[in-house]
């Protein structure tokens, strides 16, 4: 069953030492694209590592995620005394080429250096842990919200899908009628408009181009693509690309069709908005 690309997850995580909260908001999106925001402190050193971590457990989506770390007993969870030794030392560095950065780029300069300054991490390992697990329970609850409206976006496809299989068998109950209406409306005009001697060539080249006006291959290029896009929503896996590829193929289709026999119109004109719809839904699976 596909996923959707839409959904929220949330998770928290309390000690003796902080509180953790994490929250993952995801959207459609053609490719992955994350935003973390949150405890900075924290983020600095753990950033791509959480976007590594997001990108290994989705494919696809627009993620927002915050992190939000409260500490209890900071000085137990960050070096403060390696942090001091930082600042300390990028302020030195600064003031000797007379520059003069601001508190917040300090920090960040700094915090680069803690680890070069001393060999122990910049943050407590087990805070780190913790974070991560944080991560994966927002992740695991993110993930449960888009299959459950996966499941929803499927029920209504295969329901426009039902709807175009229905349109397509009246275009075939009627195909052979109406192509015959139409070669002998080209006959009768022909007729009119040529001399006796020619009318028996005008014949031959109505019928050819009545051969023209045949739509078996739209019709089953068109039933071939239905019967894929239903394979494709019974896999586990993301699908969205190749479901978008089809919606075009069909249309396209469903255009030469419509271009071939006019008369067609009130379905194909239905058959299009219902991969129009499609489409659209098709635009939130993973």
């Amino acid at each position: 069953m596909p996923y959707s690309m839409t959904g929220i997850g949330f998770s928290e995580i309390q000690t003796e030492d902080y509180e953790i909260f994490v929250r993952i908001k995801s959207v459609n999106n053609k490719g992955i694209d994350i935003s973390v925001k949150g405890s900075r402190d924290i983020l600095f050193f753990i950033e791509n590592e959480v976007r590594n971590f997001l990108k290994n457990y989705f494919s696809r989506g627009s993620f927002q995620v915050f992190i939000d770390v409260k500490y209890k007993n900071p000085e137990k969870i960050l070096n403060i005394d390696v942090l001091e030794k930082a600042v300390d030392y990028v302020k030195n560095i600064m003031q000797k080429i007379n520059l003069n950065p601001s508190d917040d780029k300090i920090y960040e300069i700094s915090s680069s250096l803690m680890s070069s300054l001393e060999k122990e991490e910049p943050i407590d390992e087990n805070l780190k842990e913790n974070v991560f697990k944080a991560l994966e329970k927002a992740s695991e609850e993110l993930k449960k919200e888009r299959k459950k409206e996966g499941e929803n976006l499927v029920k209504d496809i295969e329901n426009r899908l039902n709807e175009i299989e229905n349109l397509l068998e009246k275009i075939k109950q009627e195909k052979d009628n109406i192509i015959e209406k139409q070669k002998n409306k080209m006959i009768e005009k022909l007729k009119e408009l040529l001399q006796e001697e020619y009318k028996e060539r005008a014949f031959i080249e109505t019928s050819i181009i009545a051969e023209k006006l045949d739509i078996t291959e739209e019709i089953v290029r068109l039933e071939s693509h239905l019967k894929r896009f239903r394979q494709l929503l019974k896999l586990d896996e993301p699908i969205g690309r190749k479901l978008d590829f089809l919606c075009q193929e069909m249309h396209r289709e469903i255009n030469t069709l419509g271009n071939k026999i006019p008369d067609f119109s009130k379905y194909t004109i239905e058959i299009k908005s219902e991969i129009e719809k499609i489409r659209q839904q098709v635009a939130n699976i993973e």
